[in-house]
């Protein structure tokens, strides 16, 4: 047994594992990763997702093979992902109406989803980095999951972005002509 941890891998916290050195990601990734994508599949915390994509980004996704980052990350990961921020768009546009200047609760809930909603696009950015810092020719097929992904994303960010400006806009209008 190594004497970097007195553990298992299979048994570190999260916590412990987002300090893990390099050369102990890179060594325990074929007995990390299964248990992070098993956690993430079962978690219902977006936080924890959160917190378990960070640290597969972060920690182990520059120590995975190019050829099989679809199949052993990509497609496990990121439709979920895809769906957590889709939950969160909902749950932001639901928030926001009833937003008020008086209303300090539904201020910081916003705040909270925003924040979140943050950190889930930097995991992605630091997926979309990863493949392009590559070295290696990457196939499409080996990370079709990701540009989908990410289109959805920012396409969902825009269509929001554009229907809320639009109710705001015509719910603010006066009104020029009265009905009789």
């Amino acid at each position: 047994m190594s004497q970097e941890r007195a553990v298992p891998a299979s048994a570190v916290p999260l916590e412990e594992l987002s300090s893990w050195p390099e050369e102990l990601c890179r060594r325990e990734l074929p007995s990390v990763l299964p248990r992070l994508l098993s956690m993430y599949q079962h978690s219902d915390s977006w936080l924890e997702h959160i917190q378990i994509l960070k640290i597969i980004v972060e920690m182990f996704l520059p120590h995975m093979n190019h050829l099989t980052l679809e199949q052993t990350f990509f497609s496990q990961v990121l439709p979920k992902t895809v769906r957590l921020f889709d939950d969160m768009m909902y749950e932001l546009t639901s928030q926001a109406r009833g937003l008020s200047s008086q209303n300090l609760e539904i201020q910081t809930t916003i705040r909270n989803i925003l924040q979140t909603m943050v950190q889930l696009l930097g995991a992605l950015t630091g997926c979309v980095q990863h493949v392009c810092a590559t070295q290696e020719s990457i196939i499409l097929e080996n990370i079709h999951s990701l540009p989908s992904s990410v289109l959805h994303v920012i396409k969902s960010t825009f269509v929001h972005c554009k229907s809320q400006t639009f109710c705001r806009l015509f719910s603010r209008r006066p009104i020029l002509f009265k009905s009789s």
